[in-house]
């Protein structure tokens, strides 16, 4: 079983100099699972662009320069002219598939430029910890035979907030502060690899669902938080919402996880998943 996650962020509603919620987090999959999706979302990009291993971001234009290196900007403006049909069409294929959807989340309790840039690394640590304690619980209640965490490729390279708190909950089964105990026990016990896999999103299929699946729930916080109507990653969500751990009564809290410290962000995602991504 693997956990394949990617990273988000967007500014909240203190009016930070620069984005104050950091996201993190995407889909849960068996080995079979795991086949069934790259096969349908390889299928996907055959369809719409002629090449099955051409790679797909939510935003798009992170890309642009890429495909524009390779000389394949057709592929690229094919993506973009089809970029509604085909996420709709990931998103169904994760509704069809048993898989599961974990995202972190967690708002900086400043609007300081400099100190949300000093703090990025213990917040990003932190929601890491809170997605991987969930995986860890999803393991432990699922028995698979072994636990594998599959991450892009950091931020400016950096590592350490991944591969410390890893290090910790695989040998001790606590946070690396040492404040919180992982309530699924030590990741060792539970056949989890000995370190995170960390890989080049361009060349994971599941890495680029986990992404399309993060920025879609980047914008249902948008709408959260009232920064913009529901709109199409919204749309994308609902179709996969069973999907969520703890679904459909406890996604909160068990398949999107916000700090019981963020009081505001947290009620707003309550309310959001009643009133937005469960709504008929």
């Amino acid at each position: 079983m693997k956990w394949y996650a990617d990273n988000s962020e967007l500014h909240g509603t203190k009016k930070a100099e620069i984005p104050d919620i950091l996201l993190f987090g995407g889909v849960v999959v068996s080995p079979e699972a795991e086949d069934h999706i790259r096969t349908c979302v390889e299928s996907i990009k055959r369809r719409h662009t002629g090449d099955s291993r051409s790679p797909f971001k939510w935003n798009l234009k992170d890309l642009r320069d890429l495909y524009k290196a390779q000389g394949k900007m057709k592929i690229y403006e094919s993506l973009m002219r089809t970029s509604k049909e085909w996420r709709k069409e990931v998103f169904s294929c994760l509704a069809e598939t048993d898989c599961a959807i974990i995202i972190s989340c967690i708002e900086g309790y400043s609007a300081d430029r400099k100190v949300l840039k000093d703090k990025k690394e213990e917040l990003s640590r932190i929601i890491f910890a809170n997605g991987l304690m969930r995986f860890g619980l999803h393991v432990r209640d699922e028995k698979p035979p072994s636990a594998q965490v599959v991450l892009d490729w950091p931020d400016k390279g950096n590592a350490k907030p991944f591969d410390s708190e890893y290090a910790w909950a695989f040998s001790r089964g606590r946070t690396a502060d040492g404040n919180v105990t992982y309530q699924c026990g030590k990741l060792s016990n539970l056949g989890f690899a000995d370190s995170v896999l960390f890989t080049s999103m361009n060349h994971s299929t599941l890495l680029q669902v986990a992404d399309v699946v993060v920025g879609a729930t980047r914008e249902f916080l948008e709408c959260c938080l009232q920064k913009k109507d529901s709109g199409q990653g919204v749309d994308c969500l609902r179709l996969a919402k069973d999907n969520f751990r703890g679904a459909p009564d406890n996604i909160v809290g068990r398949g999107i996880v916000v700090p019981s410290g963020n009081v505001d962000l947290l009620s707003r995602v309550r309310k959001g998943v009643r009133e937005i991504l469960n709504a008929t």
